[in-house]
């Protein structure tokens, strides 16, 4: 004889169910695409994010590139966007070669970014921009 006993989990009225926190990783590939120009130059930034922390922490490297100004933008594609924060601005000392780097989002940065609104640009003395790449995401 065989018997078998279950119960089933009762969640009160009021309770709320919260969602699952996850961690992303973040990738923009910068090149003369993203800005409709002719520049040789390219970028790739790598970075995690997390829903927990709110932390984007991130790494950039570029190539056949000389950067004045490198930003992080939110805003639809093939717009200037909107400026997050500069993460680099040549001062006359040596270039940072990786840049790396980390930011703590608000709910609205944050929203931006899962939604794939924010992108990279890379300006240089001669154009503004001229390389970009939109930052994609790949839940972890």
């Amino acid at each position: 004889m065989i018997t078998v006993f279950g119960c089933k989990k009762e969640i009160e009225a009021n309770q709320k169910i919260k969602p699952p926190v996850r961690s992303y990783a973040v990738t923009a590939r910068i090149d003369k695409k993203g800005a409709n120009t002719d520049s040789e130059g390219t970028a790739v930034l790598k970075g995690t994010y997390s829903e927990e922390t709110k932390l984007l922490s991130y790494r950039l490297e570029y190539e056949k590139i000389k950067p004045e100004q490198i930003t992080l933008r939110s805003g639809a594609k093939g717009s200037k966007g909107t400026l997050i924060k500069e993460l680099y601005v040549n001062s006359g000392t040596s270039e940072p070669k990786p840049l790396t780097g980390s930011l703590n989002l608000t709910p609205l940065e944050e929203r931006n970014l899962l939604k794939g609104f924010w992108f990279v640009t890379v300006n240089t003395v001669a154009k503004t921009p001229e390389i970009s790449g939109i930052l994609t995401l790949k839940q972890n």
